[in-house]
């Protein structure tokens, strides 16, 4: 009896890990590969004056990607910021709450990883974390990864060479495309019919 109740805790054990261990992006990794990338239309973010990094419109494939480059010494005031926005264009009262609410608590676990990462760095003159955050729609799903970049070039000019995934989930057709109007209206100071007109010839093709 002793025996059998140590095989169900150890089984119980399992199953918990498997919940709880983080998706690397395994299951994604097509949607996820940069190579190839064309960057349709790229701006600085917040600005040239105070850039913290760089919000990217993309073409990847069949996929439309909006790729936020993060480069920022206090990376964990942008992810509050970034939060706030959150909050304020994803109420309690509107669809895609839950799914906002996720994105947030993914993104602040992403940025003490980051935060990990700055802290094992061999380049001990930077002083920049970095972050990386795709929003991606396809044809059948439509995924959030965040990842540690590595990146070249500085701000107006970065490119994505690589990334290590922290966490992708797939998410709602609502946020992710919601949020991508978000953002690039936010981002290249557009207002929202503007931002959509944008958009609307990038959508992929529902299969």
């Amino acid at each position: 009896m002793r025996k059998l109740l140590l095989v169900c805790a150890w089984l119980c054990c399992m199953v918990v890990s498997a919940i709880a261990a983080p998706d690397t992006g395994t299951r994604y990794a097509e949607m996820l590969d940069e190579q190839g990338d064309q960057i349709l239309k790229s701006v600085v973010v917040p600005s040239m004056e105070k850039p913290q990094g760089e919000v990217q419109l993309i073409r990847r494939g069949d996929l439309l990607v909006v790729q936020t480059l993060l480069a920022s010494p206090v990376l964990k005031r942008v992810a509050r910021v970034i939060d706030d926005k959150e909050q304020r264009n994803w109420p309690e009262t509107r669809d895609g709450y839950l799914d906002s609410r996720r994105y947030r608590d993914e993104l602040f676990r992403a940025t003490e990883q980051a935060w990990e990462f700055f802290r094992q760095r061999q380049d001990r003159s930077e002083s920049r974390q970095f972050l990386v955050i795709e929003f991606i729609v396809g044809p059948s799903r439509d995924i959030i990864a965040l990842s540690v970049p590595t990146i070249t070039g500085d701000y107006g000019n970065m490119r994505l060479t690589a990334k290590q995934p922290l966490q992708v989930w797939r998410s709602s057709d609502q946020f992710v495309r919601g949020n991508i109007i978000e953002i690039i209206q936010d981002s290249f100071g557009l207002d929202r019919s503007a931002a959509e007109a944008l958009l609307k010839p990038l959508w992929p093709s529902r299969n």
